[in-house]
């Protein structure tokens, strides 16, 4: 059997952290890449050149994927440091399991909200979006709680006994 050559630590570090860095910058030009076009809204003559739209929205989610893609794969490969520990936390395991629920609710869960006010919603102050945001968010979970308890968890023992192999 041969055996297989791993790279020391130090070079694993020197490999990894300017990915890390590459891939932080590509995703925070994905996040703040319109800024400018944003700015034009509010501050007339602001708006950035037709070139620059373009070739963001060309480029903006393949970089996005490439980034998520690099980091994940050195997260497995042993070199994501404190983000593959963070990432790896058993408390997510809680939240994974309501994230669809949540995905399914969120959507009439406005509607509804947005249909019971009696005046019109402005979400310009960032307080009152932030408060919009969070009492959707914190409804939207509550409902998937109730939805989880009440029909996934009931089902999923269900299936569990009815396939139970023996």
């Amino acid at each position: 059997k041969e055996k297989v050559k791993t790279l020391p630590d130090w070079k694993k570090v020197l490999l990894a952290t300017p990915l890390w860095l590459a891939t932080a910058a590509i995703e925070y030009e994905v996040v703040f890449g319109l800024y400018h076009d944003i700015q034009g809204v509010f501050t007339p003559g602001k708006f950035a050149s037709k070139a620059d739209s373009v070739s963001y929205q060309m480029l903006a989610r393949i970089g996005w994927a490439l980034a998520l893609m690099t980091q994940v794969l050195l997260c497995q490969c042993g070199l994501g440091g404190f983000i593959d520990s963070l990432l790896s936390w058993k408390g997510w395991l809680v939240l994974s399991r309501l994230t669809y629920s949540v995905y399914l609710i969120h959507v009439g869960l406005i509607g509804l909200i947005i249909m019971q006010t009696r005046h019109a919603i402005f979400l310009e102050p960032d307080f009152e979006f932030a408060v919009f945001y969070l009492g959707i968010m914190v409804m939207a979970y509550l409902a998937a709680v109730v939805l989880y308890v009440c029909v996934e968890q009931p089902v999923a023992l269900l299936e569990r006994i009815t396939y139970r192999t023996r």
